[in-house]
């Protein structure tokens, strides 16, 4: 038997009525609610659901050869040299099986192949890595300082470190969007190689 429980909203739940007589006449109803959780629970698998399928489409692209372009990236500093404005999202950035291409401001091209790359970090540890970076590179390369201070937490930091021609270490600190910061990760680690320190 099933029934709606008043002050529940106006919805009407599933419940479970059952009598338990102690006399002739007393009876008492005990309602048994089931919580509705299969909703939220539909939610998170359809949730992963995309999430696979957007990483399993990108994998193909790479695979293909035709690579994935991002433009809604900040430049925070590094090891390249590049005069752009910290503020703006004025850089670009393609993954290809063959090839890592930043362009800061349109102006300033940088290529690396994947196999240079040595180590990807995301998020604050992201930042203090490259900061460790530019400061022992003092000596050999012209670094930019990094801009700013460290931004709040809800930054996407990516770090790419590598070595360069001759042997020598450099790194790059970009600043993704909330929108596609996983799938400059996923992209970054599946032509390198190399996992992500500290996965989102």
């Amino acid at each position: 038997m099933t029934g709606a429980i008043p002050g529940m909203g106006g919805g009407n739940l599933p419940t479970r009525l059952s009598r338990h007589s102690s006399g002739a006449t007393a009876s008492h109803r005990i309602a048994v609610v089931r919580p509705p959780f299969a909703a939220y629970t539909g939610l998170a698998v359809r949730a992963s659901i995309q999430r696979l399928t957007v990483l399993a489409v990108l994998a193909a692209r790479l695979v293909a050869g035709s690579g994935n372009s991002w433009n809604k990236i900040r430049y925070s500093g590094g090891t390249v040299p590049a005069k752009v404005n910290p503020y703006d999202w004025n850089t670009t950035l393609t993954v290809t099986p063959h090839q890592i291409l930043l362009v800061f401001a349109h102006r300033t091209s940088f290529k690396l192949e994947p196999a240079q790359v040595t180590a990807l970090t995301y998020g604050e540890q992201a930042y203090r890595r490259v900061a460790d970076m530019v400061a022992l590179s003092v000596f050999f390369v012209n670094p930019l300082v990094l801009f700013g201070i460290l931004h709040e937490s809800r930054s996407h930091f990516i770090s790419i470190e590598f070595r360069a021609n001759g042997g020598r270490s450099g790194a790059v600190l970009l600043e993704a969007d909330k929108h596609n910061y996983r799938a400059i990760l996923a992209a970054l680690s599946a032509v390198t190689g190399r996992p992500v320190q500290d996965q989102p």
